[in-house]
Formats: C-alpha cells, sequence, structure tokens
C-alpha cells in the first residue's frame, strides 16, 4: 500500500526521482520487477502504478461491455495517455511530455502521493489549491461516499 505526501524537484528532461519510501513501498510487493506505467488520473493528475496493479485498475473497466460509451471513453482516456516508464539506478524516470502538460508541470517541483493502491503526481501549485478544496470539503465528500455505499448495499 502507498502511503504519504512528498514534494519532489523535476530537473531537466521532466526526469523526476520517486521518493524513497514509495521506492521502498514499491520494492516490498515487487512493483518494480515487471515494470511501472504512468498514465493521465483524473483531476489533473497523473497516476504511477506497477504494471501488474494497472491491469488490476483496469478490471473494472473490462468487465463492461465494449458498447457502452463510458466504457470506452474511460479506456480512451487511461489507455492512450499510458506509458511504460523504467526507473534508473537512482529510482528516477522520465515523465513523457504529454503526460507533463496534461498536468501543467510548471514550476519544477511535484507533489507525489501515496493513494493506497496507486500513487499520484501533481504540480505542486495545482495540488496545494486543490488540496484546500479537499480539506474545506472532506466531510461533505465522505458523507456522499457513505450514501453512495449505503444506495449499493439497499
Amino acid at each position: 500500500m502507498y502511503l504519504g505526501e512528498y514534494s519532489i524537484s523535476v530537473t531537466s528532461g521532466n526526469r523526476v526521482a520517486i521518493p524513497k519510501r514509495l521506492r521502498e513501498q514499491l520494492n516490498k510487493s515487487g512493483s518494480t520487477n515487471g515494470g511501472l506505467v504512468v498514465t493521465r488520473g483524473y483531476e489533473g493528475c497523473i497516476v504511477l502504478v506497477a504494471e501488474s496493479e494497472f491491469h488490476e485498475l483496469l478490471n473494472g473497466v473490462s468487465d463492461i461491455p465494449f458498447i457502452s460509451a463510458n466504457k470506452r471513453e474511460t479506456a480512451r482516456f487511461l489507455l492512450s495517455g499510458a506509458h511504460e516508464v523504467e526507473l534508473d539506478a537512482q529510482g528516477r524516470f522520465i515523465i513523457p511530455e504529454s503526460l507533463h502538460q496534461y498536468a501543467k508541470i510548471t514550476d519544477g517541483k511535484v507533489v507525489f502521493l501515496g493513494v493506497g493502491n496507486w500513487i499520484e503526481i501533481w504540480d505542486e501549485a495545482v495540488w496545494q489549491e486543490y488540496r484546500a478544496r479537499l480539506d474545506d470539503n472532506s466531510s461533505e465528500i465522505a458523507e456522499r461516499l457513505l450514501q453512495t455505499q449505503s444506495t449499493k448495499q439497499a
């Protein structure tokens, strides 16, 4: 499980180091053996997952019939933006230019978030703005989630 929030600099050429604690969590799960995938995430972030975990994340999409427009659009969003990346000896990888632009990484600083089964990468300023809204609305968001789960169980 990936946990924590880490601010990291992006070097020239869009190279970024995965924070040591997240690298350790990736290594414990054996995730770095099969490669890593980065793709577009929701709310303007980039998602980083082990290749095996990427397939698990897509299982929910693959269970939906092909005739569903929502399935096709979700698959396009996630898969067309996906790139396999390899870590160098220092645990760094290059953020593909298309994802660098998508996440609006501008000031050379990103924030890595461990979010359970995946890792999110945000432009630092974008994350700070989003985080302020999240902090203000976290109780309401949790209540809506609880209501959604209650509806599914009924």
